[in-house]
């Protein structure tokens, strides 16, 4: 799949609820959802496309990923159905879900990241957390498709390329659009979104 075909594939949306933001992602793939679970939730494979955890990885448990050094403990766990963590780092604090649904022989995935409005956010809006997933879920479907590209290494690669600035770019613009939908300042949305593309693209930040 390419880059471009990966942005219109993903439907994303952002939302409010009290002190706390959802940010949203869903993307239908052709592996059935026992695939999909699979690539999820082993180790093995989750070495291949996203990174390694390491801990008491069962319902109750806990878990760490050394290398982006996030952890959390695994509220939920329905095979082939819902994964449902906390999502820390340092002093942040955040709940993820991850559904699955069969859709005709293959999946539907659902990606709900509830985040605190706190200075992160108002810096960046939902565009930081959203871009994070988009890249995840652009190596998931490289690696459902049997692509090697789906490696950490060569996925940091492909987002240095040209190509890969340039789905930053339009994946921040369309993360821009998602946040006016929900009813944000669009001159706010604008400005986070600007921002959010600068870091990921390594450029010089945007006051």
């Amino acid at each position: 799949m390419s880059l471009n075909t990966q942005v219109q594939a993903v439907q994303r949306k952002t939302s409010r609820n009290g002190k706390k933001h959802l940010v949203e992602l869903e993307q239908k793939f052709a592996s059935e959802p026992a695939e999909v679970w699979d690539a999820l939730t082993s180790t093995d494979a989750l070495a291949q496309w996203f990174e390694e955890p390491q801990g008491n990885l069962k319902e109750g448990g806990t878990y760490v990923l050394p290398q982006s050094r996030h952890s959390g403990k695994i509220r939920d766990c329905i095979p082939h159905k819902k994964l449902s963590i906390t999502w820390e780092y340092e002093n942040s604090f955040s709940s993820l879900r991850i559904s699955l649904f069969p859709n005709g022989r293959g999946t539907r995935l659902k990606v709900s990241h509830e985040v605190p409005s706190d200075e992160h956010w108002e810096t960046f809006g939902p565009a930081a957390t959203g871009i994070g997933w988009d890249g995840a879920l652009y190596a998931l479907s490289l690696y459902l498709e049997g692509d090697a590209r789906a490696n950490p290494e060569e996925m940091a690669e492909i987002m240095a390329s040209p190509e890969g600035l340039q789905f930053i770019s339009d994946l921040a613009e369309s993360w821009k659009r998602a946040h006016n939908y929900s009813g944000a300042n669009h001159k706010l949305a604008e400005l986070q979104a600007a921002r959010t593309a600068a870091f990921y693209r390594g450029e010089k930040p945007v006051e």
